[in-house]
């Protein structure tokens, strides 16, 4: 071996032995000892196919599933002559790991090119049954949230109803329309939760007709028509009236429109009328410009009952709204 300041360099008949013995101690399962060869040899930047291919069935088969898919990401991140045959061993680990999900995202983008011999067969086999057993998969795993969801309903847990519905953010939602519309006019569920079920309706434009019930009122809506919270008709005008205070001083403005995001947040589908903008707005300014130094003498001194109102309301709705934030 030959020392310089710059590079390290492995002559021929040394790397020859160090493969020969890396392969030989793969060959019998020496899986320890052969990972630390092909280690070797990859730190003198000795990197070929074969040599990677030994690493990741060393990893595989030590059970190291995040360092193997660690090393797959590098090696598709190449781009190289061998990008299909590592995007076919990518797959074939994702997939012996269960991982059905995160097959089908690798695949989809390659599955519809001009897939070279013999990768066009393998993928496409791969992909299909990967996909039979990914729904399988997503089947068991809805009805089982379901079964807790209904659970945590039945025994009025908040925080796991909370958690579970969080969970369920990009997920196919038909297995659960049934439940949610129980959940939504279920008076002991938390407004809060209402309101993030709503959301994920929306977010998949479920085209249907959603009752929903808050403060014993109950609305119909159509999650696929009605406005989100950040988009809705009143939010937007609360906000354009605000424009002057968000000129004059941006951190308060911050705070009015937090404030008025919780408020809509806790009552949303139920939202009040336009013409109470104004009113609105006074409610906001009086509770910012007071930063909530005294909230009880805040309320004492106005004199406009109807601007009382909504303080008295956005300060309820704070406490609503972090009575499960907060947990």
């Amino acid at each position: 071996m030959q020392h310089n300041e710059q590079k390290v360099v492995l002559f021929p008949k040394w790397k020859k032995d160090l493969e020969s013995e890396a392969y030989q101690a793969l060959r019998e399962k020496r899986f320890h000892e052969a990972l630390d060869g092909f280690d070797t040899l990859l730190s003198y930047e000795i990197n070929n196919q074969e040599i990677s291919v030994g690493k990741l069935t060393c990893l595989m088969e030590l059970g190291m599933q995040e360092e193997a898919e660690d090393l797959c990401e590098t090696l598709l991140a190449k781009k190289d002559d061998n990008y299909f045959s590592y995007i076919h061993i990518y797959a074939t680990l994702l997939f012996q790991a269960s991982k059905y999900q995160e097959v089908s995202e690798l695949l989809e983008d390659v599955i519809h090119e001009r897939l070279p011999d013999p990768f066009k067969t393998q993928l496409e086999t791969l992909y299909h049954l990967n996909e039979r057993l990914r729904e399988e998969q997503q089947e068991k795993q809805a009805m089982s949230t379901v079964k807790e969801l209904e659970a945590a309903v039945e025994q009025e847990d908040t925080v796991l109803q909370w958690h579970l519905v969080n969970h369920l953010h990009q997920s196919d939602l038909s297995a659960y329309l049934n439940l949610f519309q129980e959940v939504l006019l279920n008076k002991t569920v938390h407004p809060v939760i209402k309101t993030s079920i709503l959301g994920l309706l929306q977010a998949e434009s479920i085209d249907e007709d959603i009752s929903i019930e808050k403060f014993s009122k109950v609305m119909v809506i159509n999650s696929s028509t009605y406005p989100f919270i950040m988009d809705h008709p009143f939010r937007n005008d609360i906000r354009k009236s605000l424009e002057k205070l968000e000129q004059d001083n941006p951190s308060l403005f911050e705070l009015a429109d937090q404030l008025l995001y919780r408020y809509l947040y806790v009552r949303y589908p139920f939202i009040v009328d336009k013409s109470e903008t104004n009113t609105m707005k006074k409610a906001l300014l009086y509770l910012v410009n007071s930063s909530f130094i005294d909230e009880t003498k805040v309320v004492e001194t106005l004199q406009n009952e109807d601007v009382k109102h909504y303080i008295d309301e956005i300060l309820y709705c704070e406490k609503i709204y972090f009575s499960i934030m907060e947990e």
